[in-house]
């Protein structure tokens, strides 16, 4: 067991013969060694209590560390779940709007060749349509100047007046003549002078056209 302060001071030692020990040097020493120890013993507690102390601000260090530990561990675990979940939403929102584009343009190139295949085919029938219609009038182009000719050539050779004499009289011409003469009567004079007078008029007059009527206006009349 370790010796106290107090059993260093107070313990005596035997003495024998003339060998014994000078007493106040041994008490001097007794007293240093006293004090020492209890310097020693002095210094060992209040190590003890900074011990005692340091271990509790350790295990206060610890427990908070456990803390932090808990609580970057929770992070991470909500850090892992939000970064998931958003890489989740993203591959979603990224396939939608794939999906999207990829039908847009779908539908913008079906609606692009349809208004393409559209716009050829009025292409293609207003091209017939001018060529149809260069080709008549061309056609009516030909048969103008040909009754244009034609035309000519009866004013040449003095054919119209010909073609105009020859020409039957209207039942509705007739008809009217009739009715005239039936309001005017004159005189009948020979058959050679009425038709020397006709001749005179109509060459006063010049010729006269007669075309045929339509059946309509001669059922009216």
């Amino acid at each position: 067991m370790a010796l106290s302060p107090d059993e260093i001071l107070n313990h005596e030692f035997t003495k024998k013969g003339s060998k014994a020990y000078v007493a106040t040097e041994v008490d001097a020493f007794l007293d240093q060694v006293n004090s020492d120890y209890e310097a020693l013993i002095a210094e060992r507690d209040a190590l003890k209590v900074q011990l005692e102390q340091s271990q509790s601000q350790v295990e206060a260090l610890e427990a908070k560390r456990e803390q932090v530990n808990q609580s970057i561990f929770v992070a991470q675990e909500a850090a892992d779940r939000l970064k998931k979940d958003a890489d989740v939403e993203v591959k979603k929102q990224l396939t939608h709007a794939q999906e999207a584009a990829t039908k847009i343009i779908s539908d913008s190139r079906v609606k692009a060749e349809a208004e393409a295949e559209r716009l050829a085919q009025e292409n293609a029938e207003l091209t017939n349509e001018q060529n149809q219609l260069r080709t008549e009038v061309e056609s009516f182009k030909n048969s103008f100047l040909q009754l244009l000719t034609a035309q000519r050539t009866l004013l040449e050779n003095d054919e119209l007046a010909e073609a105009v004499h020859r020409l039957p009289i209207g039942q509705v011409t007739a008809n009217r003549i009739g009715k005239v003469a039936e309001a005017a009567p004159v005189e009948v004079s020979s058959q050679s002078e009425q038709e020397s007078d006709e001749q005179e008029t109509a060459e006063a007059q010049g010729p006269v056209v007669v075309f045929p009527e339509s059946e309509d206006q001669a059922d009216n009349h």
